[in-house]
């Protein structure tokens, strides 16, 4: 079964082929998916770097940088199980649309 993902154009000029081994890999590996799981994946591209974004901008406030260091563990864990919630209402959504 073909993958669902879509393909980014490429810029002007490119034939299309990456020397780079990760980006290799990576498309390889993608373009082995189901449409479900390129959803998925494209789901946690997306919204995972979103909220890691948030979790590095909340680390310049100046309230985090005075904590001490088990109080910034706690917080950062904190960070991270919310993000994995958010993550996980994410995949449900695409489950119940899927459906």
């Amino acid at each position: 079964m073909p993958s669902a993902y879509r393909w980014r154009p490429l810029p002007a000029g490119a034939l299309g082929h990456s020397v780079n081994p990760e980006t290799i890999r990576r498309n390889e590996h993608r373009s082995s998916l189901t449409p479900l799981e390129t959803a998925f994946d494209g789901a946690r591209a997306i919204r995972g770097n979103r909220l890691k974004q948030h979790r590095h901008f909340a680390r310049r406030y100046d309230e985090y940088q005075v904590l001490d260091d088990e109080t910034k563990a706690q917080v950062d864990q904190e960070m991270i199980m919310e993000e994995n919630e958010v993550l996980e209402q994410e995949r449900v959504a695409i489950l119940v649309d899927w459906w």
